[in-house]
């Protein structure tokens, strides 16, 4: 087990502080998944005479970190938004399985490259949004705990406009964990971040997800970010995969080594054929 130390105010999901103190905040690594898996089988999305997606196989075990990587225009997003249902497949079929192998309906959330803040609401009242029915004390534990998770629980009471950056972005986070998701869709989230934020957010993105264990996908441009992050790497290429690697290393992963590097050029290698 590993630990992370950060200072950590108690507070409730507007801000009001209890006690503040140095907490311990253990990684738990869990060794049973309880994201949902997910199957594709002959998924295809056209928009009008334009083809995005031609016929997607693609089977991904629950609780697995999956990053999808290639160039503008390939499929990616598209992918993302038929999984959490913004679109319809015009061809073929999505699958999600509970442990049994069942088809269930999954608590599906996603995350884009721009955080979405209501300007109008507070942060606490913004990453509400994220929850459905409940009483007041539940849904304001529930909101303290996920601004928590992205260990911004000080900055409740604030507005969005005098966040930064990557500060919004881990709110759009906090917002989509809030629900407690199976699977969490993830799409460039980071690719608007200077890069020393988005450094940070990318361990508290890998943190939070070793943690719960919903399964991810992740969207990016950045093949570097995806070895670093991911179980699994496919790449997109005029709506079909045209490499699946499984990425075979432990984490946390010290970036720049032989082995990664090499992984990372035949990623780009693929990208660029």
């Amino acid at each position: 087990m590993s630990e992370i130390i950060n200072p950590v105010r108690k507070t409730n999901a507007w801000g009001k502080e209890i006690e503040p103190e140095f907490a311990a905040r253990p990684v738990r690594e869990r060794h049973e998944a309880r994201g949902v898996g997910i199957r594709l089988t002959g998924v295809a999305k056209a928009f009008g005479d334009v083809s995005v997606l031609r016929g997607i196989d693609l089977d991904v075990p629950a609780g697995q970190f999956l990053a999808i990587v290639g160039k503008s225009g390939c499929g990616k997003s598209t992918l993302l938004r038929l999984l959490v249902g913004l679109d319809e497949v015009t061809g073929g079929s999505i699958a999600f399985l509970d442990e049994s192998g069942a088809e269930t309906r999954p608590n599906a959330r996603i995350v884009f490259q721009e955080p979405r803040l209501l300007p109008w609401d507070s942060v606490g009242g913004n990453v509400a949004v994220g929850l459905g029915e409940g009483g007041r004390a539940e849904r304001v534990a529930r909101v303290t705990a996920a601004l928590n998770e992205v260990q911004l629980t000080e900055k409740a009471k604030e507005w969005p406009a005098r966040l930064s950056g990557g500060q919004r972005q881990r709110v759009a986070l906090a917002r989509a964990l809030v629900s407690r998701p199976d699977f969490l869709a993830l799409d460039e989230p980071l690719g608007a971040l200077d890069a020393l934020t988005r450094i940070t957010m990318q361990s508290l993105v890998e943190r939070v997800w070793r943690e719960q264990r919903f399964t991810a996908l992740f969207v990016t441009h950045d093949v570097a970010e995806a070895v670093a992050l991911a179980d699994r790497v496919i790449v997109l290429d005029e709506g079909r995969i045209v490499l699946d690697v499984t990425v075979d290393h432990e984490r946390p992963r010290e970036r720049g080594t032989a082995d990664l590097a090499e992984l990372e050029g035949r990623l780009l290698k693929a990208i660029f054929a």
